[in-house]
């Protein structure tokens, strides 16, 4: 079959794969094939969008020169040059004690309330940049708010990285006072800057024991009783501010596994108090758990924060395919109507879509950048999921049925070939429209590959990403 992204055509042929339209003939796989069929009555999530959170690249990039941050905070929202990103994470810094020096460098985000109780709506300029350009430059776009610790002078260890045993660290007696300052900034920027936050996370990670005192960024730990607590707190402080526009996502916890197990023990009161379920992928697997939690409580759920952690990767491909492979179990099995990156441009190169350098306030696009790409710009918002019996493939239909697009991973060495079954789709056109990103290729666009009798077979080589658009006319 060869190394590439090769068409063979399609047939008709006996030993069909499921119903078609029409009565056409049934698709049987050429040769040396797998057969997948692609049908859109199997359909899943609807989704709303691709996105990153802010914090500490946007407190780096933020403060470059206007026109060298907007180059690049640009190509984060731009749908056909860039990612095409509209969903975004805007981190209310807690603040950490002037005193202390422990945090990395972009990770010590200021906080707004002083322990007198005044406020200082000036800090933070550096995110905001980059928070109000992308209000400006994106399309459809969705803000959520979200806190890794109180301000230090509401935790028992005066310190806003942790306490000093991985324990609860906001003061028994700060719930309330924790939570109008998160309402206080959402409404801040509402009332002075015109960005409406739809959701409020008030949680990071609550449940791990590694947010402790001296550490490199900030972080708080809640036991599942008191994440309660606190999620129960701001969502009464939203009405009591007349800040309707935003309602509560809570856990955003590490482990897919912590956050199905303490969400489904919410009582009532709490689990009404929230809008949205939020979850990292880094750990757990469960996924369709945590889905079936949601549609049982109506609760919209986000992939709200992944990235390679704890993974050794040996280059920018490696950590491409990786990652691809990350988000296609997270759509498949999780079926979150929103993936979110951690950082766009974290300074661990595994972890970005752009290398920065700060002395000439000039970036690089890596790996990462090209694969997201491959996913983001041709399932946008409004894209319905749909069901690929392949683990290595997602689909999804566009909002106004022009196309469908999918996305495969080939993490061997080798080329895997398949025949497309596509005779549950109403129509299509003439021809597949191929992109591929490989150790030698960044989203590069292919021959494309003409679709014979409701079907077409492709090559794809061996460590690489490959979109496949599928036109309905």
């Amino acid at each position: 079959m060869g190394g590439g992204a090769t068409g063979l055509g399609g047939s008709g042929g006996s030993g069909g794969s499921g119903d078609s339209v029409g009565g056409r003939p049934p698709v049987t796989a050429a040769p040396g094939t797998k057969l997948v069929k692609v049908d859109p009555a199997l359909r899943q999530q609807k989704f709303e969008g691709w996105g990153t959170s802010l914090c500490w690249w946007a407190n780096n990039v933020g403060g470059w020169a206007a026109d060298k941050r907007n180059a690049l905070v640009d190509l984060v929202a731009d749908p056909v040059k860039g990612l095409g990103y509209n969903v975004f994470r805007y981190n209310i810094g807690g603040g950490e004690n002037p005193a202390h020096t422990h945090m990395e460098a972009f990770r010590d985000m200021p906080g707004f309330e002083a322990a007198d109780g005044t406020f200082d709506w000036t800090v933070d300029a550096n995110q905001r940049a980059v928070a109000l350009r992308l209000a400006e430059r994106g399309t459809g776009v969705i803000f959520e708010a979200f806190s890794n610790s109180p301000p230090y002078w509401m935790t028992t260890s005066g310190c806003a990285s942790g306490s000093t045993d991985g324990s609860n660290n906001l003061k028994a007696g700060s719930y309330d006072a924790f939570a109008d300052y998160l309402v206080q900034v959402v409404k801040h920027y509402r009332d002075a800057f015109g960005i409406s936050f739809r959701t409020i996370e008030p949680l990071n990670e609550p449940n791990a024991s590694w947010w402790k005192a001296n550490g490199s960024q900030e972080g708080c730990h809640f036991s599942p009783a008191n994440q309660q607590t606190i999620v129960k707190a701001v969502s009464a402080a939203l009405q009591s501010n007349g800040v309707t526009m935003t309602q509560v996502s809570a856990s955003d916890e590490n482990s897919m596994d912590d956050a199905y197990n303490n969400l489904k023990a919410f009582d009532a009161k709490s689990s009404e108090s929230l809008a949205q379920i939020n979850v990292h992928s880094y750990a757990g697997s469960k996924r369709a758990e945590l889905r079936a939690l949601a549609t049982s409580k109506s609760k919209r759920l986000w992939q709200s924060e992944s990235g390679p952690l704890s993974v050794t990767l040996d280059n920018d491909t490696d950590a491409a395919l990786f990652m691809a492979g990350r988000i296609i179990t997270d759509l498949k099995e999780l079926q979150p109507e929103a993936w979110i990156d951690w950082q766009v441009a974290d300074p661990g190169r595994n972890w970005a879509s752009f290398a920065v350098n700060n002395g000439q306030q000039s970036f690089t696009l890596l790996k990462r950048f090209y694969m997201h790409s491959g996913f983001s710009r041709y399932i946008r918002p409004g894209a319905t999921f749909i069901r690929i019996d392949n683990a290595d493939m997602v689909a999804a239909q566009a909002a106004d049925g022009s196309q469908v697009a999918l996305v495969v991973r080939n993490a061997d060495s080798a080329s895997k070939s398949f025949t497309f079954d596509l005779t549950a789709l109403a129509s299509v056109g003439a021809a597949v429209e191929v992109h591929r990103t490989s150790a030698a290729e960044n989203l590069a666009q292919l021959s494309p590959i003409p679709i014979v009798n409701y079907a077409f077979t492709v090559a794809l080589s061996g460590n690489s990403v490959t979109t496949l658009v599928i036109p309905s006319h």
